[in-house]
């Protein structure tokens, strides 16, 4: 495993406390925000350090700057430049650190989803800042993860880990554990990109909650579209939480995590693949959060009901079914533990005009497993205006993981979940 560096972000101006100047270029601090990276704030050497001296923050102008989401979560208009950019600078010799509100990385959204890249620029000095001249970057959270590979039936996967710290840097023991499932438009992706694709990993730290989060990378394309019509891509699912459940017994083993402290959440395809997860090992985990869940059960999305009600009637059926565990050998049919799957609360979230994932799907788990006897599960499912509240919707309304993430309102389903912890 390798253990990222992250302690540079927190001092970043302990290197020019030596006699020398700094080497000329642009370190760029980020983050992982709803949409992608986000700068938090630029440190600029420059090969004379004369031209800062007298500079202020009114020197200093961005363009192309704003949030994180399409649209503006105050107005559910489409997103502009800051209002405020919120610049504030310190100076040192030959180094400038300039501090404004955190926006895009990769700029403002303009027509047709293409970005208009931020700038940053200070006649006075001279200086002319874009996305390009970034010579060096550190990223919050992501930087102080652990990553590695795990190999378990049969598979080899990459995962990124979160471990949160006490006051000396090391390691807090037998905290919770949330394991986030990737959507299908990270398949077959390098790690970094499907952690930056959402803030599945890095939510709960930011909020600085003590909790410890997993993510892994699936090399393999299995939660289509009525993936339950194929049982090798059935059995590549089951197969992959095999092999995540196995890691998540190692943190156990070594004292990192409290096994009766388990979560998983995951949204459109790892929505449908914390469904299988809690089919496989309800008697593990203490909770789960399906968003716009995929239907890796039985066909939903690309089916017609042959009758009104076929669709509960389906996954019923097939709650009471099997899935695949691995033997030691091979992933074989092994009956689902009702008891234990219908005892561990769901919280189902999704957008009522979602058109990838059709709100139907949400509905039909949940009906189902409250036909079988759940008691404790929960569902909301998010207007179009709601939505937009927190910087997604209209053409954008399968992104209800945006929502999920960063709504800790009262009720909400990431208030549910912490209450849990």
């Amino acid at each position: 495993m390798k253990k990222l560096y992250y302690l540079a972000a927190l001092v970043p101006f302990l290197a020019v406390s030596c006699q020398s100047d700094s080497e000329p270029g642009v370190k760029g601090y980020l983050s992982v925000g709803d949409w992608g990276y986000m700068v938090d704030s630029l440190d600029i050497a420059v090969p004379d350090g004369s031209v800062l001296k007298g500079l202020t923050a009114a020197d200093f102008e961005l363009t192309g700057n704003t949030y994180g989401t399409p649209y503006d979560p105050g107005t559910g208009e489409f997103a502009q430049d800051y209002a405020d950019d919120g610049i504030s600078i310190s100076i040192k010799r030959n180094r400038v650190r300039v501090r404004f509100r955190p926006f895009r990385d990769e700029g403002r959204l303009g027509q047709n989803f293409r970005s208009v890249p931020w700038e940053l620029k200070c006649e006075k000095a001279g200086l002319t800042i874009t996305r390009k001249d970034i010579t060096e970057s550190s990223t919050a959270i992501i930087d102080d993860c652990i990553t590695g590979s795990f190999t378990y039936a049969g598979l080899t996967r990459e995962y990124m880990l979160w471990l949160p710290k006490d006051e000396n840097g090391e390691p807090l023991k037998n905290v919770p554990l949330l394991v986030w499932q990737i959507g299908g438009g990270e398949y077959n992706k390098p790690l970094l990109e499907t952690i930056i694709a959402n803030r599945g990993l890095v939510a709960l730290p930011q909020r600085g909650v003590k909790c410890a989060v997993l993510e892994f990378a699936l090399a393999n394309e299995n939660y289509s579209y009525s993936a339950s019509l194929f049982p090798e891509k059935i059995k590549l699912i089951d197969r992959n939480n095999a092999l995540q459940m196995a890691f998540i017994d190692t943190l156990i083993e070594q004292g990192l995590v409290d096994g009766s402290r388990l979560f998983c959440a995951g949204a459109s395809s790892g929505g449908g693949c914390t469904m299988r997860f809690m089919m496989q090992f309800a008697d593990r985990f203490k909770a789960a959060i399906p968003c716009c869940a995929m239907d890796p059960i039985v066909p939903i999305h690309m089916a017609t009901e042959k009758y009104d009600g076929q669709f509960t009637d389906d996954v019923t059926n097939a709650f009471q079914g099997d899935v695949y565990r691995w033997n030691g050998t091979e992933m074989v049919p092994s009956r689902i533990n009702l008891e234990a799957f219908l005892s561990t609360p769901l919280y189902f979230v999704h957008a009522q005009d979602d058109q990838t994932c059709k709100v139907i799907s949400s509905h039909v788990y949940f009906d189902s497993r409250k036909r079988l006897g759940a008691k404790d599960d929960r569902i909301t499912i998010y207007s179009d205006d709601y939505m937009k509240k927190f910087g997604v919707g209209g053409i954008l309304n399968h992104f209800s993981w945006v929502t999920l993430l960063d709504d800790y309102s009262e009720g909400s389903a990431m208030d549910w979940l912490l209450k849990q912890f």
